[in-house]
């Protein structure tokens, strides 16, 4: 990298984030790091890594992080990460549910491509990345508002490669299928042994195992860099190859 330039990464404290952010980092950039754990954060707060507590659900949390990150050196990447497991059918849910499921879920990247966007029309092009799901594309049993959501975030990363890509801004989606973090510790069952459990959760894919954050950040990372240049409203999986095949989910019983 020839300029020194700063990124944004939402949901940084751990997890993808987490690794997005030390990828980036790795590669030379000035990274905020954006999470509503304040512990998480101050955790990994490091040279080259500035922690901003705040909820993606507020706008005022992505003009913050912009601001920051526009301090350091100018303000050319952008991840849209943070989110959360949101579980919950159509004979579950009420409405607070959908509506603060889709603030995060949604309206949160929103958010964050809306002040990336407005920022890098002012100063001179960059590049958003959106990390949406193979949910976005195929629906999980009982994942309402999530699925919903995720595709959204996947049809937005095309709107805006659309309407700005002759402005200099790229944006694309990475579509991440079981990847072992602690929000996916968090969703196995609690008595099987988490190895075990893991090793259940990979055989979604064809290659039998669950994805490690770092793959998703190298993915992240080539599509933010100039290697990606002509990459544009792209969806990438990087799953697996679970999204390449019809799955036999056990049917809902009520």
């Amino acid at each position: 990298m020839s300029e020194r330039i700063s990124a944004v990464v939402t949901g940084a404290a751990k997890g993808i984030g987490l690794a997005i952010a030390e990828t980036l980092v790795e590669r030379g950039a000035h990274v905020v790091a954006v999470d509503v754990d304040a512990q998480g954060l101050e955790s990994i707060a490091r040279e080259g890594i500035e922690p901003l507590v705040g909820d993606i659900a507020d706008w005022s949390t992505h003009e913050r992080a912009a601001t920051a990150a526009e301090r350091a050196a100018p303000l050319r990447w952008w991840v849209n990460n943070a989110g959360v497991d949101w579980v919950g059918g159509a004979h579950e849910v009420d409405a607070e549910h959908i509506e603060r499921g889709m603030a995060i879920l949604l309206n949160g990247p929103l958010f964050g491509c809306a002040v990336a966007v407005r920022r890098m029309l002012q100063s001179g092009g960059g590049s958003i990345v959106n990390i949406s799901s193979i949910q976005g594309i195929a629906a999980f049993p009982r994942y309402l508002v999530y699925d919903a959501a995720k595709a959204g975030v996947a049809m937005a990363s095309k709107q805006i490669a659309l309407d700005y890509g002759r402005f200099g801004i790229r944006c694309n989606a990475v579509l991440p299928g079981a990847i072992e973090t602690p929000m996916t510790y968090a969703t196995l069952p609690q008595d099987v042994p988490r190895d075990e459990a893991l090793r259940q959760e990979g055989l979604l894919a064809p290659m039998e195992r669950v994805g490690q954050p770092a793959e998703i950040a190298e993915a992240v990372a080539y599509l933010l860099s100039q290697h990606a240049s002509y990459v544009n409203g792209a969806t990438l999986a990087v799953d697996g190859g679970a999204s390449a095949r019809c799955y036999a989910y056990p049917p809902l019983e009520l």
